[in-house]
């Protein structure tokens, strides 16, 4: 006979967890029961949680992590604009390593170099991600980069977050990444750049199975989250729109703690 998975339940009726967050969902990873979910299926922007995105594209265009890409002119606009490693043009990295930095510091200028070897262009990659959306069942995502920076019509919603993130969870080389605090990228001609996570919550109480975060002035602070409790069960959190991202996540973790009981 087929396992029967029993669900978690709502212990009884509470006051609502207060967030600054314009939309917020967590869910149980193991049943995906939706424990809250506040404005789930609203569509705004995510700033660099597009990177999931991007990421799970970049991984079925250019599926060997070893392949080396060249730096393109291309990053220069990218490291004016938000996060970046100082990638220099013209000299080499892999795939692997530009993976990396995408997802653990959230640079801008690594994404872009992986979309332009991949499809030429950031504008064809986008035009690609989208694709690849819409064949994995994020038909409320829309990206116009592959940075998630402010500029054309992009979007998405906690519950495409979810979907994204779960997908970027589920594949060899990204996982490692998503939980990752320190990390470092040498060129292949000998150009060493250090970074850091720029998710907080690793390393600290709570534990964190995989994340990434997101902010531009438009998009606010976003973080997307995968942990588990103090008994073993894992939930997936989605802060969209937050004026403190990290507050906010802890919030909300702990009352589904103190609010659901797991069979």
């Amino acid at each position: 006979m087929p396992v029967v998975q029993k669900v978690p339940r709502k212990t009884g009726e509470s006051i609502d967890v207060v967030l600054s967050a314009q939309a917020a969902l967590v869910w149980d990873i193991d049943t995906k029961t939706i424990l809250y979910d506040k404005n789930g299926t609203t569509q705004r922007p995510i700033a660099s949680l597009n990177k999931l995105l991007s990421a799970l594209a970049v991984r079925e265009l250019l599926p060997s992590s070893e392949t080396i890409v060249e730096i393109p002119p291309d990053v220069r606009a990218a490291q004016r604009a938000g996060a970046n490693i100082k990638l220099p043009v013209g000299q080499h990295a892999t795939v692997e390593e530009l993976l990396a930095a995408s997802m653990i510091p959230s640079a801008n200028d690594a994404i872009v170099a992986l979309a332009v070897a991949s499809k030429k262009s950031e504008a064809a990659f986008a035009t690609y991600a989208n694709d690849y959306a819409a064949r994995h069942g994020l038909f409320h995502t829309k990206l116009a980069n592959a940075t998630g920076l402010q500029g054309g019509d992009q979007y998405s919603t906690a519950h495409d977050v979810m979907k994204m993130l779960t997908l970027a969870y589920k594949d060899p080389v990204l996982k490692p990444y998503l939980s990752q605090k320190k990390g470092v990228l040498t060129t292949q001609e000998g150009t060493v750049r250090t970074y850091d996570s720029t998710d907080e919550l690793i390393g600290t109480y709570l534990p964190i199975l995989a994340g990434k975060t997101g902010y531009t002035i438009q998009a606010k602070e976003n973080l997307a989250i995968l942990t588990v409790g103090p008994n073993g069960q894992k939930i997936g959190a989605v802060i969209l729109g937050s004026n403190n991202r990290f507050q906010d996540m802890k919030t909300v973790v702990e009352w589904i703690w103190r609010n659901y009981t797991w069979p």
